[in-house]
């Protein structure tokens, strides 16, 4: 028994032990990677061009994270260099070519935030590894901002680079376009950039979002800009360039069967004028939807004139713009139903809105007798009206007052689509009003406008376009506002075609101008807030 005792005392005691004495652990690492020196050294000079791997030693185990997105070399090889590790952590970092070195060349090999230690995560940021194939460092440098035309948020993607300028067969400047920058880095969180260790020589520059992390100026998808005239780093140092929108190049991509009797055709290019043009002779009469600078196009026509057809068949259609012609082809199902549908877009709005109807076809008529207006036991005096720019739309304008409830009610064959059918039913549409007091008001007045007429946007939260005022108005005042977070911009309308025109880079004419109001504008309820906006 004694045994047992004295047993069970000494493994406790060990436990205890045990337990008393586990260590707590240190304090926590937050220093990144410390660099302690490569092969080439930093700054070396005279680097055989045939150097495959450079080597760059740290103090701690580290990966490199993000490759593509983060490390940037300057000039960039035709194929980008393999950086290791960036699995298995170690000390050593290998960057390995796959091409000769260019003669005579400063390399910079910006790392971003890519590399960082195996344990924490601590990065090592704006870390840069500078040598030359040449005998000296260049050491010209240029540095400035970006701006956005349409909004306020960086695209972190974003690039900077340098082209170099040459002569082409006929002695006229030029650069390629296709090719990467021969200077390229990348812009801060705030649209700042700086390209260091240039040579001297002629060049251009230009800004675009590298979506694709290629660093190529692909024009599908992507803004760019430009600053307009040649540079050279040793005469000038400060730029600005705006981001744009870029235009595409016309061409007729598709086209598709949106329902019955409606067809689609997408384009690039945004043409200001298309036409289409059945190539069977026996297709029915139809109508044209095209809105100018627009990326589709809506043909419409009644279906029955198929009634005596297969269920499938394949219909063909020439489209044309500024003497470009395309052949479209689509297989057209004869058995697709489309009956009109309505449907109610708020339930609830303001007494500055209209209520708005959708509906899933092209409305052709609108009979206002067979539609009622109430606002309690009181009939209302109205206007039904078709979108003129989206005729699938009906605005009911009527007198609207605050905190009220109103009843819309549509009879029987009140509305009629383009392929003859009407509604079958009768719908009864519910509407109510905000209060007053829940609602806010917004009055602009703008300080040395453009001289041409402009797009005035209202904006909200999530970048919904609100108002869309094309004028040349000094003050605009927006009643009603739901209370929320707002942002305005304007759009100049220079060449006054009714259109903001995007970046052509085929012809390296940049944007229109535009202008985004520099603070978020805090609507509040029973508030009116007046802002004074000088260009």
């Amino acid at each position: 028994m004694q045994k047992l005792v004295y047993i069970f005392c000494l493994t406790y005691l060990f436990t205890s032990c045990a337990r008393m004495s586990m260590p707590e652990g240190g304090p926590k690492d937050l220093n990144p990677p410390k660099f302690l020196g490569s092969n080439p050294k930093m700054f070396a000079t005279n680097v055989d061009e045939n150097t495959k791997d450079l080597t760059l030693d740290f103090d701690e185990y580290m990966l490199v994270k993000d490759v593509d997105k983060q490390v940037v070399v300057s000039p960039p090889p035709q194929t980008s260099p393999v950086i290791t590790p960036t699995s298995s952590a170690q000390k050593k970092l290998t960057v390995r070519f796959s091409e000769p070195l260019e003669k005579n060349t400063t390399y910079t090999i910006n790392f971003g935030s890519s590399i960082q230690d195996n344990n924490e995560g601590n990065q090592l940021k704006n870390f840069s590894y500078i040598f030359s194939t040449g005998d000296y460092i260049d050491s010209l440098e240029l540095s400035g901002k970006i701006q956005q035309s349409l909004d306020k948020d960086w695209d972190p993607s974003t690039v900077v680079g340098l082209y170099k300028v040459v002569k082409d067969r006929l002695g006229n400047d030029s650069i390629n376009l296709k090719n990467k920058p021969y200077y390229i880095t990348k812009i801060d969180s705030a649209g700042n950039f700086s390209l260091k260790n240039l040579h001297e020589g002629n060049y251009r520059l230009f800004a675009f979002t590298d979506l694709n992390s290629n660093l190529i100026l692909d024009t599908k998808n992507e803004a760019a800009g430009f600053y307009p005239d040649i540079i050279n780093p040793l005469l000038s140092s400060e730029y600005s360039i705006t981001l744009s929108p870029i235009k595409q190049l016309y061409k007729a991509e598709k086209i598709s069967q949106e329902a019955q009797g409606i067809l689609k055709v997408n384009f690039k290019g945004n043409p200001k004028e298309v036409t289409i043009q059945p190539l069977d002779s026996n297709f029915p009469s139809y109508d044209i939807d095209h809105k100018p600078f627009s990326d589709s196009l809506y043909l419409y026509f009644n279906n029955k004139k198929f009634i005596d057809k297969e269920k499938k068949f394949k219909l063909e259609f020439l489209v044309e713009s500024s003497n470009n012609k395309d052949t479209l082809s689509l297989i057209y199902d004869n058995s697709k139903e489309s009956p009109l549908k309505l449907a109610q877009n708020h339930k609830e709005v303001t007494p500055t809105q209209s209520l708005t109807l959708e509906s899933n076809n092209y409305i052709k008529t609108i009979d206002n007798s067979l539609i009622k207006v109430y606002k309690d036991s009181d009939t209302l005096d109205f206007l039904a009206v078709i979108d003129s720019t989206d005729t699938k739309k009906i605005y009911l304008n009527f007198p609207v007052s605050y905190d009220s409830n109103y009843k819309i009610e549509i009879n029987k064959n009140a509305i009629e689509d383009f392929l003859g059918q009407k509604n079958e039913d009768s719908i009864v549409y519910s509407l109510k009003t905000k209060k007053q007091n829940e609602l806010g008001n917004l009055n602009i007045e703008i300080q040395n406008k453009p001289t041409s007429n402009f797009f005035f946007q209202l904006l909200d939260d999530k970048g919904k376009i609100i108002e869309n005022i094309y004028s040349n108005n000094d003050s605009f005042n927006f009643k009603n506002l739901i209370p929320g977070t707002y942002s305005i911009r304007i759009l100049v309308d220079e060449n006054n075609n009714g259109f903001w025109d995007l970046l052509d880079l085929e012809n390296l004419i940049p944007a229109e101008k535009s202008y985004l109001y520099p603070k978020a504008i805090e609507v509040r309820p029973y508030w009116d807030l007046n802002e004074i906006w000088v260009l």
